[in-house]
């Protein structure tokens, strides 16, 4: 028989890439019956606490949130973090995971709750030059370089830390284990055992880890179950402006986004993210509009801009980037169908700015503008704005929280907005709304008439 040494998959014969965890060269030959797994037998103990009802805990206290001062990350995790709460971040190399972590570490350290920094990738002097170099002098902030799990447990148990960050769990070893550092098997177990040692203390915990080639966290998808929240470090691609967005909370709403630009001294927080999509738009252009979409519980305006051109390609090509390519084609097909505009012969290149991916579904109207837009080589005036979802049969549908996005647009100066009537109402409580120019719709055919 033989086993993989990363995940322990068990395969009868020699294979060069492991089934399970797709890793190459990883199969040793064991002899069978060599290794039998233990009969597990469950035993039934009484449990240390008793069921509950809700009625039981009326006079229960909310949980307490830890403010760390810095805005657009306590957004992300949820208006802050809560004891004894557990955090992955991942990211790509040199995206700045280390950066944050010193920073969030510091502003914890300065709330009043001791801190550990444990480092597995550097030396200790290379952490304190890092520190200094962000003018970190906090006394509540304590720093390890540490690789052996034992080492880190015993830290983490003899230790009154109110927040302990591991940067990275990938290269945590397990000396007892014959599993290389980063197996999957290694990090399964890792995780679970900080995790419930942090749980048990009620101190909180920070797992930066590794990403794949394809964007991923590093391994097994067990990591994102046992974590209370996920949080993923991304380039937009443009200078050093960061985004943090978050994937998962249990103490808050998700899809929430950071915007951070780096700089000499750490990152430093983007104060108007919408200023920050929109600031190199060219008005005049065709097919350029902007959209106020919703991240989590804030509008923010982005843009989104749309190409049509001629194809000599049997099937021609729809790409897309920061917005799904179904919605695109649907949206392209209800344009040809209600609205005559001959698609199926052109290619469409549809693009949302600034690295920010867009899913809600009020991002149609400014889609079909922008793609009729392009198609006519007629601009929409520079003032305007556009949110709305479009049916199959060429409808014009309301969208949540349309007063947010108003308030949004009112902030970046534009004056005319194109919405759903069904949203008219919605919006007249709206502070500053008389200065605004509505202009709503119900079916799609309208939107031409906007076009100069």
């Amino acid at each position: 028989m033989y086993k993989c040494k990363n995940c322990g998959a068990v395969s009868l014969k020699w294979v060069g890439r492991c089934p399970e965890c797709h890793s190459f060269n990883t199969m040793e030959e064991v002899i069978a019956g060599e290794n039998k797994p233990k009969i597990v037998k469950f035993k039934k103990t009484p449990p240390s606490v008793s069921p509950a009802t809700v009625l039981d805990w009326q006079n229960f206290q909310n949980v307490a949130r830890i403010t760390t001062g810095i805005k657009e990350f306590d957004l992300s995790v949820g208006s802050g973090l809560v004891a004894g709460q557990s955090i992955l971040i991942g990211g790509e190399p040199g995206i700045g995971k280390s950066t944050l972590m010193l920073q969030v570490a510091e502003k914890i350290s300065l709330s009043g709750l001791n801190t550990l920094y444990i480092s597995t990738e550097e030396l200790l002097n290379q952490i304190i030059l890092r520190a200094k170099r962000l003018k970190i002098d906090s006394k509540s902030l304590f720093f390890q370089a540490l690789n052996d799990i034992n080492e880190i447990l015993y830290s983490i148990e003899n230790g009154n830390y109110g927040f302990v960050i591991i940067d990275s769990i990938q290269r945590i070893t397990i000396p007892q284990s014959d599993s290389a550092y980063g197996s999957v098997n290694g990090l399964r177990e890792i995780a679970h055992e900080i995790t419930s040692l942090c749980l048990k203390k009620n101190c909180g915990v920070f797992l930066v880890c590794h990403v794949t080639k394809e964007g991923g966290f590093a391994g097994p998808k067990t990591l994102e179950h046992i974590v209370d929240t996920v949080l993923y470090f991304d380039s937009s691609k443009r200078d050093s402006y960061r985004i943090l967005r978050c994937y998962k909370n249990r103490f808050g709403s998700t899809d929430e986004v950071g915007i951070y630009e780096m700089s000499e001294n750490g990152l430093k927080v983007v104060k108007n993210p919408s200023a920050y999509f929109t600031s190199e738009r060219q008005p005049d252009s065709p097919g350029s509009v902007v959209v106020p979409c919703l991240e989590g519980t804030r509008a923010m305006l982005v843009e989104v801009q749309a190409l049509v051109v001629p194809s000599y390609m049997p099937v021609p090509k729809r790409v897309c980037l920061g917005i799904d390519s179904g919605r695109v084609s649907i949206i392209s097909a209800v344009l040809e169908k209600k609205e005559g505009i001959k698609l199926s012969s052109k290619e469409i290149y549809v693009k949302i700015f600034g690295g920010i991916n867009v899913q809600e579904p009020a991002v149609d109207l400014p889609v079909a503008l922008s793609i009729t837009s392009s198609y006519l080589e007629k601009p929409l005036p520079p003032n305007f704005i556009a949110f709305g979802e479009v049916g199959l049969t060429g409808e014009v549908r309301g969208v949540g929280n349309p007063s947010a996005r108003i308030k949004e647009a009112l902030n970046m100066g534009f004056s005319d907005v194109l919405l759903p009537q069904s949203n008219v109402k919605d919006v007249k409580d709206v502070k500053g709304i008389s200065a605004v120019n509505l202009h709503p719709l119900t079916k799609l055919k309208k939107i031409i008439e906007y076009l100069v």
